[in-house]
């Protein structure tokens, strides 16, 4: 089968839903199937070799900016959208202006959604066109929803069946301005009903995007995130210092200050002098000031000592750095659909504390491999994971129960297969 993932890609940092798509797309050619990966807005950055052939950036960041906003940009002759297209102009690009907000992005967000029926259609156009020259997929993968617009296009004009995933989309759509929001979820819900299915990492935001795109709650279906095992295979002894590991986006809506506040807590106690707290992931331009911050309430309470904090980790790093670590915790502060991270934790054996709120509740349940904390109390997440610290064996278990857990319900490897059996093949074969 011929298999194409149109996912947006970051430019400059490590994104995990590009490294989903790219896990997947390796074990679906592993099993004799065609994909390729199509970027969306900037190129990808990937922590492993590219799995799929690879095809030009579409809906380019430069071009949709220019051409939402100038309409001679919607006419210009294609050398001078390619040098727009330029991986390198795109990645510079992005380093400069760092992540932009939803708040910035109203209007474009309403046209990307239009697709063909607004501004942007030049560039929706060269998707199809693209596919017509080097070859029409049997089936499209959205990596978002938020593509469904490009999806509804491609699916009108080459006749083929295209799929859409959740990924946290609400958070993006509720911070929009208010004069757009509503438009936005309004065209969004329309799209993703004709989309041939659409589905969710959880049951839980299957159950919210449910309501909130007013799609019946069986046109959704569930199909969890997951990783893929290599290097994982081989365990590491675990530092002789209890170590606390963060592995997520450095920023506030995954609670690192929260984590950092927890931390200095448990300092203050005899029976955690030694203890320490290691923090890893991307580092977005925009959020750099909130880094400093966090390093100097470490600084003034005098702790730098104990925390180590990394940045833009290489696949083989990450998996090192969590192997070492002896407890894991993102505190985030929404509600995430998913989490990843949490998966590539638990892969590496380590137990997690995680917050009462989300999918968390439904992936602590499936694997047993952790705690969870309320979050409305000040407290609870210093003393769960002081419980935590304080009972090795029972944090072996959780580890070893995750282990097994991440093998047998969150492996690439087997959910490629699971993917082509029960959802891309029934609708191939149907079309």
């Amino acid at each position: 089968m011929r298999i194409a993932f149109l996912t947006p890609g970051t430019g400059n940092y490590y994104c995990g839903v590009c490294m989903r798509d790219n896990s997947l797309a390796r074990h679906l050619i592993d099993d004799g199937h065609d994909v390729t990966m199509l970027p969306a807005y900037l190129p990808h950055l990937l922590d492993e070799e590219n799995a799929g052939s690879v095809a030009p950036v579409f809906l380019g960041g430069i071009n949709v900016y220019l051409q939402h906003n100038f309409p001679f940009f919607r006419k210009t002759p294609k050398w001078l959208d390619y040098w727009f297209n330029s991986e390198l102009l795109l990645r510079w690009v992005a380093g400069k202006r760092g992540m932009t907000t939803p708040r910035q992005l109203g209007e474009i967000t309403l046209s990307t959604f239009r697709a063909k029926d607004g501004p942007l259609a030049k560039e929706v156009n060269k998707v199809i066109d693209w596919f017509r020259d080097y070859g029409q997929p049997d089936v499209l993968i959205l990596s978002t929803i938020l593509l469904a617009g490009v999806g509804r296009a491609v699916r009108e004009e080459l006749n083929i069946p295209v799929i859409g995933f959740l990924q946290g989309e609400d958070g993006f759509l509720d911070s929009l301005l208010p004069e757009y929001r509503e438009d936005a979820w309004e065209i969004l819900g329309k799209d993703v009903k004709e989309l041939d299915a659409c589905i969710s990492p959880s049951h839980f935001f299957a159950e919210h995007m449910s309501s909130r795109l007013g799609l019946p709650s069986k046109d959704i279906q569930f199909y969890p995130n997951g990783i893929s095992l290599d290097g994982y295979e081989n365990s590491v002894e675990k530092a002789d210092v209890p170590t606390i590991g963060y592995l997520a986006r450095i920023c506030p809506e995954k609670g690192l200050d929260l984590l950092i506040d927890a931390f200095i807590e448990l300092k203050r106690l005899d029976q955690y002098k030694d203890l320490k707290l290691a923090i890893a992931g991307t580092l977005p331009t925009e959020n750099r000031s909130f880094l400093e911050q966090q390093k100097t309430k470490i600084s003034n309470m005098g702790l730098t000592d104990f925390v180590e904090i990394k940045t833009d980790l290489s696949r083989s790093e990450k998996i090192c750095f969590l192997k070492g670590l002896s407890l894991f915790c993102v505190p985030a502060r929404l509600p995430e659909a998913f989490g990843l991270y949490v998966i590539e934790a638990m892969a590496a054996g380590v137990p997690v504390v995680l917050p009462d709120h989300g999918s968390f509740p439904e992936i602590i349940r499936e694997t047993k491999a952790g705690v969870l904390y309320s979050t409305e109390k000040s407290d609870g997440l210093a003393n769960a994971l002081s419980t935590m610290l304080g009972d090795t064996v029972l944090a072996k278990q959780f580890g070893e129960q995750g282990r097994a857990a991440v093998h047998e319900k969150y492996s690439n490897d087997r959910l490629a297969k699971e993917l082509m059996e029960n959802i891309l093949a029934p609708l191939v074969s149907t079309k």
